[in-house]
């Protein structure tokens, strides 16, 4: 076998470490920073990885809030990196997920006057209102998926400004208390989906 037959399956396999991982979807699920001192803090890259990076921002340990834009890429050390949006960050940076842990919603009651979850879509007339998507990065897209639930497949997506999205009717309560609703569209396979009711509310 000559060298040149051996470089090319190497530099090939070089390009595809260095390279950021295809863009994956991005969870209904915020992050919180962990496992870093209380008198340090977790850098934010403009790429992933440390070497040839430059530091953008900083998380002061224990930051919640934080929403994974779904882009993710390997540094050459084999670490999985998040791109990430935090109102500290607003345009996004690059952090190693080995500092990232889920955020569990409190399951506090609500108070005796605030609104049962999921009532803005309970109303008999809401599925004869307009919708809004809100709560989605510039740079994400909202996930329609075949059934309520992320471990359902995702069967369409709408942009993060997308405006008069009409609903079924039809929602589901998860054990977790997220609200899912039931979204009809003719450009979903079936006509109809599935979207985490946070993110939407009422076109005004």
């Amino acid at each position: 076998m000559t060298r040149l037959s051996i470089a090319a399956p190497l530099l090939a396999l070089a390009v595809l470490l260095l390279a950021p991982l295809a863009p994956a979807q991005a969870s209904e699920v915020t992050y919180r920073v962990v496992g870093v001192a209380a008198d340090d803090v977790l850098n934010v890259r403009d790429r992933a990885g440390v070497p040839g990076s430059t530091i953008i921002g900083v998380l002061p340990p224990g930051t919640g809030g934080i929403v994974w834009t779904g882009q993710q890429g390997r540094a050459n050390d084999g670490a999985l990196w998040y791109r990430v949006i935090h109102p500290r960050i607003p345009s996004g940076g690059w952090v190693n997920t080995r500092f990232l842990q889920e955020e569990v919603a409190a399951a506090a009651p609500p108070p005796a006057s605030a609104e049962p979850p999921g009532s803005l879509f309970k109303d008999h007339t809401a599925h004869e209102r307009a919708y809004r998507v809100v709560g989605v990065a510039p740079n994400d897209v909202l996930n329609i998926r075949g059934g309520p639930g992320v471990s359902h497949g995702i069967v369409g997506m709408f942009p993060p400004d997308a405006r008069d999205v009409r609903i079924t009717g039809r929602i589901r309560t998860l054990d977790s208390g997220a609200v899912w609703v039931e979204v009809r569209s003719a450009a979903l396979p079936a006509g109809v989906g599935w979207v985490n009711g946070r993110f939407l509310d009422v076109l005004r």
